[in-house]
């Protein structure tokens, strides 16, 4: 009887313990994919603004339109 309540004992010990760590992770993982997203928000933005700017400053003729200097 004794050795089955220590058997008991430990493995409730061993499952408090798993449960404290998959909190832990749980929070790591909740925070590393909010920190995901602000970055994939903030990498959009500069996408967006690379595409405005190289919009703005590209020709708006196609170069293959365009006659060689030689003509």
């Amino acid at each position: 009887m004794k050795n089955e309540i220590e058997r008991i004992t430990h493995l409730e010990i061993q499952l408090a313990h798993l449960q404290r760590q998959y909190d832990v992770l749980n929070d790591v993982v909740t925070e590393q994919a909010m920190l995901l997203d602000r970055v994939n928000k903030r990498v959009a933005k500069w996408e967006q603004t690379v595409d405005r700017l190289k919009n703005a400053s590209e020709p708006t003729s196609d170069p293959q339109d365009e006659k060689p200097p030689h003509y």
